[in-house]
C-alpha cells in the first residue's frame, strides 16, 4: 500500500478505535494544492541555470521567481512561506550569480541554530560543486569553530560566513577592523528563521542589527537583507522592526505544492505521553516515518525509552534528539533520520526549524507547543515531497 493510502488507513483507525476514538475532539482534511511555477524577467546566466538543471531543478516556484527577482534588483525581501518551499534557493542563487560576476562578493547568512548552519553548508556546497568557473565557498563561525579555523577565516574570509546571532554580537562586531576585508564587500545578508527573533530576544536583535548596519557603513557597505520565515502574520512589521528597515518587500503566497493533511487533536485520557506512545507504536507497525514533539527534555527521553521499551523489533530504529546531545550525535541522527535508517525520532524544539531531516509521514504533538507559530512550523516537517501526511495534537495538562 502506497504512504498516503497507509495514512488514510491509520488516521480512520484511530477515529474508529474503541480505546482513543472518543479522545478525537477535532478532525480536519487540508486538500492538496499544485505547484505555481513563474519565469524571471531577467534570465539566470547559463552556468546557475546548469547547475540548476544537474539539481533536477528544471523551473522556480511563483515565489521563488518573485523574490530572486526582488534581490537581483537591490530590494530588501522577507519571504514568509511554508516549511520545504525552497527558501534556500532565494538567497543562493543571487550569490552565486554575485559570486560569478565579482568573485570579491561576500555574504553573511545567520542561522539561530547550529545544526541548522550544518544543514545550510551541505546544500550550499552541494550546489557549488557544479559550478565551472568560479568555485563560491562557505565557511561556518560559530562556537565549535576552532581558534585556528578561526583565524584562518578572518584572514581570507570565504565567499559567505554562516554563522548565529550570538557570534556577530559578540566575536565579529566587537573586533570589526580584523573582519575589514569582509564587511567592505559585503552584498547580501541573510536572516534565516527570523519568526524566532520575537519578544525579549527580538528587542535585543534589533539592537544587534542596528550597530551591525552602522559598522557596515563605517566601511562602504549597504547589503541587501533577505529574511526568511515561517509562515506569520506580520512578517513585513516583524523584519522592519527588528531592522529599523522601511522598504521591505513582502513575498508570502507560496507556489510550492502540498500534499493531503489531516489534522487531528486528541484531549487524551491517560495524558499527552502515554498517548503518544500509543500512537507512535501503530504508527511504526504502519512503517510510517514519525516524529514527536516534546515540551522538555526530560520528556523527550521518557517517550524514547518508553517507546524503545514497547515497540520490539522496532526499538533500534528509535532515538531520541535534543539540544545537550554531543554535536556529533546529533549529526549523526540526523543523517540517519535523513536516509531512512531511523522510522522515529522523538524530539524537543531542537528540530523544530528548517534542518533537513528527510521525508516524513506523520508529526505527533505532546502538548501545544505555545504558538500557532510553533505549531504550524513542527507540522510542516512532514509531508515535504508533497505525499498525504498528517498532524496530530495531543493536549497536555496546560492551557
Amino acid at each position: 500500500m502506497a504512504v498516503d493510502g497507509i495514512i488514510n488507513e491509520y488516521i480512520q483507525s484511530l477515529i474508529r478505535s474503541d480505546r482513543l476514538g472518543a479522545q478525537v475532539v477535532y478532525y480536519r482534511v487540508m486538500p492538496e494544492s499544485p505547484a505555481t511555477w513563474s519565469d524571471l524577467h531577467i534570465p539566470l546566466p547559463n552556468e546557475i541555470d546548469n547547475i540548476l538543471k544537474a539539481n533536477s531543478i528544471h523551473g522556480l516556484y511563483r515565489h521563488q521567481a518573485e523574490a530572486v527577482g526582488q534581490v537581483r534588483s537591490g530590494r530588501h525581501v522577507v519571504v514568509a512561506t511554508p516549511t520545504a518551499s525552497g527558501k534556500t534557493l532565494i538567497y543562493n542563487l543571487p550569490l552565486f550569480e554575485k559570486v560569478l560576476a565579482d568573485p570579491g562578493t561576500r555574504a553573511l547568512y545567520l542561522f539561530p541554530l547550529k545544526a541548522l548552519a550544518q544543514d545550510q553548508l551541505r546544500a550550499f556546497e552541494a550546489l557549488a560543486s557544479f559550478c565551472k568557473t568560479v568555485m563560491p565557498t562557505a565557511r561556518i563561525y560559530d562556537g565549535d569553530t576552532s581558534a585556528w579555523h578561526r583565524k584562518r577565516i578572518r584572514a581570507s574570509p570565504p565567499h559567505v560566513l554562516m554563522t548565529n546571532p550570538e557570534m556577530l554580537h559578540l566575536a565579529i562586531l566587537p573586533h570589526h577592523p580584523q573582519w575589514a576585508d569582509f564587511l567592505s564587500a559585503l552584498k547580501l545578508v541573510v536572516v534565516d528563521e527570523v519568526h524566532t527573533y520575537r519578544g525579549v530576544l527580538g528587542s535585543h536583535m534589533a539592537q544587534v542589527f542596528r550597530r551591525f548596519q552602522r559598522v557596515c557603513r563605517y566601511y562602504g557597505a549597504s547589503p541587501t537583507f533577505i529574511f526568511s520565515s515561517a509562515t506569520i502574520g506580520n512578517p513585513h512589521q516583524l523584519a522592519a522592526r527588528l531592522t529599523g528597515l522601511t522598504t521591505i518587500h513582502t513575498v508570502s503566497d507560496s507556489g510550492a505544492p502540498q500534499g493531503k493533511r489531516h489534522v487531528v487533536f486528541i484531549d487524551p485520557y491517560e495524558g499527552a505521553a502515554q498517548t503518544a506512545i500509543l500512537l507512535l507504536k501503530a504508527a511504526l507497525h504502519r512503517g510510517l516515518r514519525t516524529i514527536v514533539y516534546t515540551q522538555s527534555r526530560k520528556l523527550t527521553e521518557l517517550i524514547a525509552i518508553w517507546a524503545q521499551n514497547r515497540s520490539g523489533p522496532f526499538a533500534e530504529r528509535i532515538s531520541a534528539y535534543r539540544a545537550g546531545f554531543l554535536p556529533e550525535e546529533r549529526r549523526t541522527i540526523e543523517a540517519q533520520l535523513s536516509s531512512g535508517k531511523l522510522l522515529a525520532v522523538i524530539s524537543t524544539s531542537a528540530l523544530e526549524l528548517g534542518i533537513d531531516i528527510g521525508d516524513l509521514d506523520l508529526c505527533i504533538l505532546a502538548g501545544y507547543p505555545g504558538t500557532v507559530i510553533s505549531t504550524w512550523q513542527r507540522g510542516g516537517r512532514v509531508g515535504r515531497s508533497g505525499q498525504e501526511s498528517a498532524l496530530i495534537m495531543i493536549a497536555g495538562e496546560d492551557a
